[in-house]
């Protein structure tokens, strides 16, 4: 599991840290704590773009931030079973 740190991000990203901090209280992303710092999973770094495109760009607030993400997660879910229901059907035909 890679990780890097809050700050490293939030520099990188030039975001407030603030922005992170709400993300975890939302529970939007889980953070690790190392050596007494928070860190973030390297693989959600695509989760947190997405939310901050549509938090910067499209002025979502966080509850919406949260129903979105939430929506976000049924649709794959419901994509994978079908492809799963499919796979079935194709193999009893």
């Amino acid at each position: 599991m890679k990780t890097i740190s809050i700050q490293q991000f939030c520099t990188h990203y030039n975001i407030s840290e603030s922005f992170v901090d709400s993300l975890i209280n939302y529970e939007l992303i889980e953070f690790v704590e190392l050596e007494t710092t928070k860190h973030i999973q390297i693989e959600d770094i695509d989760t947190i773009e997405r939310l901050m495109r549509m938090h910067y760009d499209l002025n979502v607030n966080f509850e919406g931030l949260d129903i979105i993400n939430n929506l976000i997660h049924q649709i794959n879910s419901l994509q994978e079973e079908l492809s799963i229901l499919k796979n079935k059907i194709d193999f009893y035909e």
